[in-house]
């Protein structure tokens, strides 16, 4: 596979944020068995919902900060955190490990406002599909290797000292954050109207629902997924079948995002909704292996498709002043969207047939709202929502 469009920044901030989520993703797979061992599972419970709630309530400031302040500079403060968020769970404190938890969740909301804003502000407009692809293998790669070398080192140096050593490797990514160009994103601007704009931007909310759509169900997929695998086929496949998730963006995820620049997004979108549809039709009948096997190939390849789109997505309908601002506002609607599904997963946890029917719902009134948008050219919704923006 040829990546001669990928430039040199975007190489690198693929390669800084491999480093930081090899250590952050890693340790985030065994966090629950990490705190069940000692006997403190709500701990991991409360602990995760209170990085979710962060990000949601920080999201519109990050627009904010990253757009006063540059890209370059947020990514490299907030993903710090990362590792004293790892190097927290250690101290076995109750109120320390809420206390980074919370600032790992503010520090999240720059960090991929940041990566974003960055990766369209040093992308050609012809290849934001290629880049964000690019950027996502990168990323899955990470994640799948820090799922893999933890599961090793665990049971020779047990937690403290295996999340001792993952809690270094987002600190080389944030030392390489430095080799980064600094691309200036000051603007003249009222920052304080903008993000208020934004977020009341008609067309930018009802965009939104892309992201939503997608993320409810990858809410379920972290959540109601895992426990369907082991009832019906067994605790080990739970490890083999979650691998899609990063097995297939390392392939596929280029080659999407690459088709995205040459079908044009809409096209991608629409076959998405298309298969997200088949992939939860396949799991309302997931008491037969075959089905469940199905349905969860059909989400991750889904899933694969959609991640690099999301990315791209934002470079096509922004413009320099609202990129931020917008990147923002979907990175919030998105995590809403995960929150939404836990909270779901957790009132359905034994009614799995209408969870997936609730999901279904879901996603066919996010199409419905989102279809009189796939009908208006990218410059014309694009300039739809710069006037809803500056009015």
């Amino acid at each position: 596979m040829r990546f001669g469009v990928i430039n040199k920044e975007i190489k690198l901030l693929s390669l800084c944020f491999l480093l930081i989520f090899l250590g952050f993703n890693g340790v985030q797979q065994y966090i629950t068995t990490f705190f069940s061992s000692n006997k403190a599972i709500d701990l991991g419970f409360h602990s995760l919902i209170l990085i979710y709630l962060f990000f949601i309530l920080f999201d519109p400031l990050s627009g904010l900060l990253v757009s006063k302040h540059g890209a370059k500079k947020c990514m490299i403060v907030s993903s710090i955190f990362y590792s004293v968020f790892i190097i927290s769970l250690l101290s076995r404190s109750t109120l320390f490990i809420y206390f980074t938890s919370s600032l790992l969740g503010i520090a999240a909301s720059l960090l991929w406002t940041g990566q974003n804003s960055y990766l369209i502000r040093a992308s050609n407009k012809r290849y934001y599909g290629a880049n964000s692809g690019f950027f996502n293998s990168f990323q899955s790669l990470g994640s799948a290797f820090g799922v893999f070398i933890l599961g090793f080192l665990i049971p020779m140096f047990l937690f403290n000292v295996s999340f001792l050593i993952f809690s270094v490797f987002p600190l080389f990514g944030f030392l390489l954050l430095f080799g980064l160009k600094d691309l200036e994103t000051k603007q003249d601007i009222n920052h304080f109207r903008f993000v208020k704009k934004s977020i009341t931007s008609v067309t930018a909310l009802k965009l939104s629902s892309f992201w939503f759509s997608i993320n409810f169900v990858f809410g379920l997929v972290i959540s109601i997924i895992p426990l369907e695998i082991k009832k019906i086929l067994g605790l080990p496949y739970i490890g083999i079948l979650s691998s899609l998730f990063y097995v297939l963006p390392i392939l596929l995820s280029y080659f999407f995002g690459k088709l995205s620049d040459i079908k044009g997004r809409k096209t991608m979108i629409i076959f998405s909704y298309i298969l997200l549809i088949i992939s939860l039709a396949f799991l309302l009948f997931s008491s037969q292996a075959a089905f469940l096997v199905l349905g969860i190939i059909l989400l991750a390849l889904n899933w694969t498709i959609t991640k690099p789109i999301t990315y791209a997505l934002v470079g096509d309908v922004s413009t320099k002043e609202n990129l931020e601002f917008l990147t923002a506002l979907f990175w919030m609607i998105q995590n809403v969207g995960v929150v939404a599904a836990l909270l779901l997963s957790q009132a359905f946890k034994f009614k799995v047939k209408t969870l997936y029917l609730i999901s279904i719902f879901i996603v066919l009134c996010s199409l419905m709202v989102l279809a009189p948008l796939l009908k208006l050219d990218i410059k014309k919704l694009k300039e739809k929502i710069s006037q809803e923006i500056l009015i």
